[in-house]
């Protein structure tokens, strides 16, 4: 009998199919059931039947992640019934609701408004006798639908990470050493631990606390990890970009100006990973940060990676030029902290510009190796330029190995460099009266070229 069948039911179907724990998919589907057969009342109850279920279930699953709220509403009912305290238990079931929402934070507001009348329906159907026969309730299909759907959509599809312990177990997972650290393994790691099944105030909350984390109360527990912070942000805005977009904003619009002046330079994390952070922020804001890059020491630029600030055109000469007036010891310092694109000209001047073997091989290690996979086919060749008008550098033992790394890091543009290399090995050859085997002579780098 399929007579209260109605638009929608395909996606109850399918969202029963998607509900996690087994008894919750099997006592929804009885209410499914008694829908489908115009039990109308009996539809109600069920369904409050798998709400309540289903919230213990996910309690006893936070609890056993350490949350203390979940863990001492789990103690205090399995008290209750090893005691076989029945009005203890009442209690419970009667209150259950609002633990799930105050306490385990499993429910945005507009979420538990539904399943709470959800509730009242239900004290409807499950106590006729307290109604006259006149007044005695009668939901209709479409009502009964409605529940059904707001119990899949709201918690029985969703996994118990909505509040702020899910807020914080993301916190955890982001500062332990086993978080990854490029985009994809990001991207995947939080999409299918947390984003899956997120309902959107989630989502909103934690874009929220990884803006505010690196600069609030906790910003000590941070140092270090705010490119990680950031390139986690990115992730979650490629997943959820409308939520991002309009989350993000509002937060970095409203709350950045109220960074103090000691932390304010870090945001460049943040603006590397996306330019619009910096057009997001209070003109003030923007002003305070100039200031603060242009008289900043170089150590202080490089605890906050302020270099990363590059990606704002506005922001780049004075940069360029807080980095042009530090010795350079400092600049190498820099460069091999911060390898970016807009380093290589000057690191490449630098290392041609070794006054040692042994200093042209620290250079090349500290300036030319971090700096290998950014590098042009034109920067490559600049490079073996300054190499051969040196014989500090390219008569340094180590040498040899530093462009051996510098030609495995730069595979994306072998082709368009493969002449550069060439040429160059045919003329440390040359200079070593054509021996091709002597050690200045760059074998190994032949050998990876003829391996082509």
């Amino acid at each position: 009998m399929n007579t209260f069948v109605g638009q929608g039911l395909t996606d109850i179907d399918s969202l029963t199919l998607a509900v996690r724990d087994p008894e919750s998919k099997r006592l929804i589907g009885e209410a499914l059931s008694a829908y489908r057969g115009g039990a109308l009342r009996s539809a109600i109850v069920s369904t409050w039947i798998a709400v309540d279920y289903d919230i213990i279930a996910k309690a006893k699953e936070l609890s056993a992640h350490g949350d203390a709220a979940a863990a001492a509403f789990v103690q205090e009912m399995e008290q209750a019934i090893q005691k076989n305290d029945v009005r203890k238990l009442q209690g419970i079931e009667s209150g259950l609701l609002s633990t799930a929402n105050t306490k385990l934070q499993l429910f945005a507001p507009h979420e538990h408004e539904d399943l709470d009348r959800l509730q009242r329906d239900r004290h409807l159907c499950a106590h006729p006798a307290f109604a006259t026969e006149d007044a005695l309730f009668q939901p209709t299909p479409e009502l009964v639908r409605t529940h059904i759907t707001h119990a899949l959509k709201h918690l029985l599809i969703n996994a118990p990470l909505q509040g702020k312990s899910a807020i914080e177990r993301f916190h955890m997972d982001l500062l332990s050493p086993s978080f990854p650290v490029d985009g994809e393994s990001i991207g995947t790691f939080v999409r299918t631990k947390y984003l899956d099944r997120a309902k959107d105030v989630m989502v909103v909350n934690l874009i929220k606390s990884l803006l505010s984390a690196p600069f609030g109360s906790e910003s000590a527990r941070y140092i270090g990890q705010r490119h990680q912070v950031a390139r986690t942000l990115r992730e979650i805005a490629r997943a959820k970009t409308a939520i991002y977009d309009e989350a993000a904003k509002d937060h970095v619009s409203r709350k950045f100006d109220a960074i103090p002046d000691g932390l304010l330079l870090s945001i460049s994390a943040f603006v590397e990973c996306d330019i619009r952070v910096w057009d997001w922020l209070p003109e003030p804001t923007r002003i305070r940060f100039k200031k603060l890059l242009r008289d900043a020491d170089a150590e202080t630029l490089k605890v906050h990676s302020a270099f990363d600030a590059f990606a704002i055109p506005d922001l780049a000469a004075v940069l360029l030029a807080r980095f042009d007036s530090f010795d350079r010891n400092v600049q190498v310092g820099i460069i091999s902290q911060n390898p970016r694109r807009e380093f290589i000209a000057p690191a490449i001047h630098i290392y041609g510009d070794s006054g040692s073997w042994r200093v042209a091989e620290q250079r090349g290690n500290s300036l030319i190796v971090p700096l290998a996979p950014l590098m042009s086919a034109d920067d490559i060749k600049a490079m073996l330029d300054a190499v051969k008008d040196n014989g500090q550098v390219y008569a340094a033992a180590g040498t040899p190995t530093v462009l051996e790394s510098v030609f495995a890091l730069s595979k994306a543009v072998i082709d368009q460099a493969k002449p550069h290399w060439q040429e160059f090995v045919d003329e440390m050859t040359k200079r070593n009266r054509g021996n091709a085997t002597d050690h200045y002579s760059y074998p190994g780098l032949r050998a990876k070229l003829d391996a082509l």
